[in-house]
């Protein structure tokens, strides 16, 4: 099975790749519970759902695609009932399925008009075509050779995220086995209580632990996990503050800004700035 820490650091790698994409990711577990999901979703899929009926559709759909795809135990790629291009992805392990991925609410490549003129049929029962239609214009494509490239990378975050698993926690030392947990959980929330738990000490052995072996306070060890990604993400992706902000354990963007500058002595924006002006 996924240990709790493996499956919020998929979820981690799922929301980068969503912030990368803007395609929308979701995260189940092997009893179909939903672990993650992005918050973004296409305006159209959004409408649809609005709609008397809509959402009812939506859930039947992914069952259905759920159920196939656990009876194959393969990766199922396929239209739902709006004619749009989803993918349903299990992780198995020895003939047993840990979790699932789903992502989609794209179109292919060929033409747009050609395929909405298949979601138009599908959907008649809607009463306001001329909404979905304009938001339908704005759906993103997406060619068989990206996607295949997409496939490969989630492949490779489970398998990174696998190969994590099988570090014995027991084999570490106390800062490396402190220093990883932070690594994987800094997207979230991470109490004082939480880190004494996990590592088995009193908050007076946590707080000597940091100080000798790397000189901060524990909360401080946090914020710089935290920071580090974000300086990847500010430098990698065209992803707005907020939504880095939030993939790296800040939801509200003023205190991530007002916490990055005190940190890097410069706000997030004039970060990205200086880093992409600098020569290759």
């Amino acid at each position: 099975m996924l240990t709790g820490e493996e499956f919020q650091k998929l979820a981690t790698l799922l929301k980068h790749l969503h912030i990368c994409l803007g395609l929308k990711f979701a995260l189940m577990d092997d009893q179909a519970k939903e672990v993650f999901t992005s918050s973004r979703q296409a305006e159209f899929c959004r409408l649809v759902k609005e709609t008397p009926g809509g959402l009812e559709r939506c859930h039947n759909c992914d069952k259905m695609a759920l159920r196939e795809m656990n009876a194959t135990q393969k990766m199922k790629k396929y239209r739902c009932h709006c004619g749009l291009i989803e993918v349903a992805m299990p992780v198995v392990e020895n003939g047993q399925i840990l979790a699932s991925i789903l992502f989609g609410q794209f179109l292919d490549d060929s033409s747009r008009e050609r395929q909405w003129q298949r979601t138009s049929a599908l959907i008649s029962w809607a009463p306001d075509m001329q909404a979905l239609e304009e938001s339908y214009a704005r759906l993103q494509q997406v060619s068989s050779a990206q996607l295949a490239s997409l496939i490969e990378i989630i492949h490779a975050c489970i398998s990174e995220v696998r190969l994590q698993g099988m570090l014995s926690i027991a084999q570490m030392s106390d800062a490396h086995h402190l220093k990883h947990y932070i690594l994987q959980r800094y997207a979230s929330p991470i109490s004082l209580n939480e880190l004494c738990a996990e590592m088995h000490m009193g908050k007076s052995k946590l707080f000597d632990l940091c100080r000798k072996e790397f000189q901060k306070t524990p909360g401080q060890l946090i914020l710089q996990a935290r920071i580090e990604a974000a300086k990847e993400l500010l430098e990698e992706t065209p992803a707005n503050l907020s939504e880095i902000g939030q993939a790296v354990g800040f939801p509200d963007v003023c205190y991530f800004c007002q916490r990055f500058k005190r940190v890097c002595g410069e706000s997030p924006a004039q970060y990205r700035k200086r880093v992409r002006q600098q020569p290759v």
